[in-house]
């Protein structure tokens, strides 16, 4: 906040103003051109054209002073707002980088569930070709048994075992 105390120890130095040099009508259209302008509001006929008369460069000075003082809130008012942001900011990088680590282990766990995937499907088909075969070596059992029992040559074999005591 700036206060009128620090700008009264300041000397206040007006060039004199030349007549000959510029044209009244050009200086007053030039500083009632701009709204900005600290002459802005004032009327040149009713201001004495001797020294500048000291309530008027108060009363321009304190304008002065509001300015900046607002200038000033305006910029906190903008800091404030900078300080939310980074805090924003600083909570969306963090579950950026939640979910990064989320999206990685996933990845992970997915790549291996995969690989138990395609050993599995190893296994299945070593199984399966495994199992066809059996089945084969049973029709041919079947068969070779059926082709024995149609002819009716059985011989059966009976060893007798001496066992000596």
């Amino acid at each position: 906040m700036v206060t009128t105390e620090t700008h009264q120890s300041q000397d206040l130095l007006v060039p004199p103003q030349n007549h000959d040099q510029q044209d009244p009508q050009v200086q007053e259209e030039e500083d009632q051109a701009s709204p900005l302008s600290p002459l802005a509001g004032f009327d040149p006929e009713t201001m004495s054209p001797g020294p500048v008369n000291a309530i008027t460069v108060l009363t321009l000075l304190d304008k002065l002073v509001n300015m900046l003082d607002a200038v000033q809130e305006n910029q906190n008012k903008m800091e404030g707002h900078q300080v939310e942001m980074e805090g924003v900011v600083r909570g969306i990088q963090a579950d950026m980088t939640k979910l990064s680590k989320s999206h990685s282990h996933t990845s992970n766990t997915v790549s291996k569930l995969l690989d138990k995937s395609r050993k599995l499907s190893v296994t299945m088909k070593e199984v399966r070709d495994k199992m066809e075969r059996q089945g084969v070596q049973v029709k041919k059992l079947e068969a070779n048994h059926a082709h024995l029992v149609s002819r009716n040559n059985f011989k059966v074999l009976i060893f007798q075992v001496i066992l000596h005591s």
